[in-house]
């Protein structure tokens, strides 16, 4: 296998199909601030970590170029699961509960990243080491700084690392809304100050997500940041609501039945799971690796059996049916709620 930061094709070819199944996950996946992205310099994005894998699909549409990203190193213990990662641009990266030996590894992988960097690949690290679904930051951990501080040492270029704040409207539920902000980005120097750094790289990406501190109010000003931000309608608007629900249904039970293997086997793992944050990532990696083989097993006989132009427009509803059922089972949850209430 070559350099991480090398042109790959299987990267290229699967890249596409990438971008396309992360943002068919979201109802809208918006990023701004993408002119804060150094382009005279290494750059190392530095985002908050709050809904596992998907924290890295949604940061991945902010270039169409290559880039790398840090991954917990048990997930590379299986050869066949290491060289894909590899091959897909991320690295392992030990945590303190991993032990000391797999730590001291971290300085072989911290060289591989500086070579990327020095390439002009940006690197991706979630600075928190651990996901975690609350609006709230857990302290940072030094390794981004330990990069940064290397980087700035080995190579004869500026070195930033850029501040990056995600947020979901919700982290368990598929077909919400997504945002990436991008902040300005911070100049790091061989003597970067550690204390110093982790502080101003973590109040500025507390400036750029939802943010509560996680104290003994926290759940008390979330829930009251939700009351404000949940929309109210008359009773003529959710007439029409109710009037729009009805005469969707037939579209929602055509996306159920299309991508039930899907949605079923999505269901099934996710009841399996302890830490539910993970939910959307089975979600997505159903979809990612199901699409395909739906569309080969209901587009071959359709185009035989079926005239062109309705083989056609099957396949297309099996393309949406998989975002479109879980949009409009949210958009019925929202009304049954909004009578609850």
């Amino acid at each position: 296998m070559g350099k991480i930061w090398e042109k790959d094709i299987i990267y290229d070819i699967t890249r596409s199909y990438v971008d396309w199944c992360t943002n068919a996950s979201y109802s809208s996946l918006t990023v701004y601030g993408k002119e804060n992205i150094p382009d005279d310099g290494a750059v190392i994005l530095a985002p908050n970590h709050c809904n596992t894998l998907m924290d890295a699909l949604v940061v991945l549409q902010a270039d169409r170029g290559p880039s790398s990203y840090g991954a917990r190193a048990d997930l590379f213990r299986k050869p066949v699961l290491s060289s894909l990662l590899r091959r897909l641009g991320i690295l392992p990266l030990a945590r303190a509960r991993d032990g000391r030996e797999a730590v001291a590894g971290n300085e072989e992988i911290f060289d591989e990243v500086v070579e990327c960097l020095g390439h002009n690949v940006p690197f991706c690290i979630f600075s928190e080491g651990t996901h975690r679904t609350k609006h709230s930051l857990l302290p940072l951990k030094k390794g981004v700084w330990r990069v940064a501080t290397r980087a700035a040492k080995k190579l004869d270029k500026p070195v930033y690392v850029v501040p990056v704040g995600i947020d979901y409207d919700d982290y368990f539920r598929y077909m919400k809304r997504a945002r990436v902000t991008f902040g300005e980005p911070i100049r790091v120097y061989e003597d970067t100050d550690q204390k110093e750094f982790l502080q101003t790289l973590h109040d500025r990406i507390a400036g750029l997500i939802t943010y509560f501190p996680d104290d003994e109010n926290y759940e008390k000003n979330w829930q009251e940041w939700q009351k404000m931000h949940t929309p109210t309608y008359t009773p003529m608007q959710q007439a029409g609501r109710i009037a729009l629900a009805i005469l969707s249904l037939p579209f929602f039970l055509t996306f159920a039945v299309l991508c039930s293997p899907m949605w079923i086997i999505a269901a099934i793992l996710g009841n399996k799971l302890q830490d539910k944050a993970w939910m959307n990532t089975i979600r997505f990696a159903t979809k990612f690796a199901l699409i395909p083989v739906l569309l080969l097993a209901i587009g071959i006989p359709a185009f035989i059996y079926l005239p062109w132009y309705v083989a056609v427009a099957l396949l297309f509803l099996v393309l949406i049916s998989h975002s479109g059922f879980y949009f409009l089972q949210d958009y019925y949850r929202q009304i049954i709620q909004s009578f609850i209430k």
